[in-house]
């Protein structure tokens, strides 16, 4: 799967869908492609630009060996934990979810198994409902110079999920 006009991919590990999901009404923030996997893209391709970091079939993969070999250390998952914690703490701050909510996350973050929470999942997105909520992300914020995309409000009933 290369790339498709029409659809979006990302991965994600199953705790973020999990928490946005359950505390976040199953609306979520994605950081998406339009290729599932640019390097099998033609080499001059606008798209195959993005690099390992936010390639989609990339980051799949870093997130299965990472649970597969049990890699408590892997800098996705590490930055992924971080990232949990840090928006428990503002959800809760802006009242967007209770302290028990905000101590579940935390305690799901800190806790949860490896193998069971950690794994990725590929999210396929249809372009068409979500293009005019679609954001480009600044060059500057790009891993390399193919485009990425953000989505702030994914509703979990404008995506398919893929856990191959």
């Amino acid at each position: 799967m290369a790339t498709s006009a029409g659809l979006l991919y990302s991965t994600n590990v199953f705790l973020k869908h999990h928490i946005q999901q359950r505390y976040r009404k199953d609306v979520h923030y994605v950081w998406c492609s339009e290729a599932f996997d640019s390097g099998a893209l033609a080499r001059y391709t606008v798209g195959a630009g993005v690099p390992p970091t936010s390639n989609p079939v990339d980051i799949y993969r870093d997130l299965k060996e990472a649970v597969r070999r049990g890699d408590s250390h892997n800098a996705k998952i590490l930055e992924q934990k971080a990232s949990f914690l840090r928006l428990a703490v503002a959800w809760l701050d802006a009242r967007e979810i209770s302290q028990d909510e905000s101590d579940e996350i935390v305690y799901l973050v800190t806790n949860a198994p490896f193998i069971t929470y950690w794994r990725p999942l590929i999210y396929v997105i249809p372009r068409g409902p979500v293009e005019g909520r679609l954001e480009r992300v600044p060059a500057a914020r790009c891993a390399g110079l193919g485009p990425e995309y953000i989505i702030r409000d994914l509703k979990g009933t404008e995506f398919d999920l893929i856990e191959p």
